[in-house]
C-alpha cells in the first residue's frame, strides 16, 4: 500500500503597526487581541526596522500630509525586500470639486494638514518619480477622492 506524505509549512507573520501619534496608537490597540499585531509610535522618516525586512508595506492616507513624501518613500524602499510590495493609498484633492476643496480647508484648520495636493495622475507620477512602478491603481470617488496604488521597485 502506497501513503502520500503532505508536507505544509507554516508561515508566521508578524504585523508592525505604527504612527507618529500615540493617541493613533491607542485607539488602534483599543479593540485588537492579535499576538501577532505588535503596535509602536515611529518616526516615518527613520524607521527602526532592518533592511529589506518587510515583504509588505502600507503606507495609508499619509503621504500627502507628510513634509517631505520622497524621503518617507525612500525610508519605505530601504525597508521594503526587493520582492516586497508597497500599498500607497492617498486623498487626491487637486482635483476636487469646489465642495470637496471647502472641507478640505475646514480640516486643515482643525489641524489636519494637507502638504501635497496631487491629482492622481500626478500622485501615480510622483510614485514613479521616487522609485516605484506601480503595477495598480484605482481611484475612489468620495467627498475626498482617494487614490489606491500597489507597487514595487523599480531600477532609479
Amino acid at each position: 500500500m502506497k501513503s502520500l506524505r503532505i508536507s505544509c509549512q507554516l508561515f508566521l507573520y508578524h504585523t508592525k503597526a505604527t504612527d507618529a501619534s500615540a493617541e493613533m496608537i491607542a485607539e488602534a490597540k483599543r479593540d485588537t487581541r492579535s499576538a501577532k499585531l505588535h503596535f509602536s509610535v515611529q518616526d516615518m522618516f527613520r524607521l527602526p526596522y532592518a533592511n529589506q525586512s518587510f515583504n509588505v508595506v502600507i503606507v495609508s492616507n499619509a503621504l500627502h500630509i507628510v513634509p517631505q513624501p520622497e524621503k518617507a518613500l525612500a525610508e519605505i524602499r530601504r525597508v521594503l525586500k526587493d520582492d516586497g510590495v508597497l500599498i500607497a493609498p492617498t486623498f487626491t484633492h487637486a482635483g476636487n470639486s469646489f465642495s470637496g476643496k471647502v472641507r478640505a480647508f475646514f480640516m486643515k484648520l482643525a489641524g489636519f494638514p494637507l502638504r501635497s495636493k496631487w491629482t492622481s495622475e500626478e500622485y501615480l507620477r510622483f510614485l514613479r518619480q521616487n522609485g516605484w512602478a506601480v503595477r495598480k491603481s484605482v481611484v475612489l470617488k468620495a467627498s475626498f477622492p482617494l487614490t489606491y496604488a500597489e507597487c514595487v521597485k523599480s531600477e532609479v
